[in-house]
């Protein structure tokens, strides 16, 4: 009698199926979320990027010219910046050595991943976005 309670039940077919399937959902979910953060991190480097080589042109330049903001402005978009704001950038031309400042400002819409009774749903949460970059006039 006691052989028969301590013997394990061995477990269908069914039943391990079943637990695969959830635990493949499982992972899904969290693939889905994961994929959606790295998402925004991947655009807000770009938008960095896009810095970064607009100020190695205003160090040659010694300013930023209408067409590189334009240019610039659309690189931005591209990452999902709107309301783009360039105030405090360096706009007319500095002598050799004097600082240049290029400032960005934007707004991005990060998508999270909400669950709200059971569902899940992707909602856009607007943030502002600030780059602020300076170095010095090397023309």
């Amino acid at each position: 009698m006691q052989n028969f309670i301590k013997q394990k039940k061995q477990a269908s077919i069914i039943e391990n199926m079943l637990v695969m399937l959830l635990e493949l959902i499982v992972v899904c979910a969290f693939l889905v979320v994961i994929f959606g953060a790295f998402a925004g991190i991947s655009d807000k480097w770009g938008m960095r990027q896009v810095a970064r080589e607009y100020l190695l042109i205003m160090e040659t330049d010694g300013y930023l010219s209408g067409t590189d903001q334009a240019n610039m402005i659309a690189e931005l978009e591209s990452y999902g910046l709107y309301n783009i704001s360039l105030s405090g950038t360096t706009t007319r031309e500095v002598e050799y050595g004097e600082r240049i400042y290029l400032c960005i400002s934007g707004t991005y819409d990060d998508n999270i991943l909400s669950f709200a009774g059971g569902l899940s749903k992707v909602t856009e949460n607007p943030v502002r976005i600030t780059i602020n970059r300076q170095s010095t006039a090397k023309q």
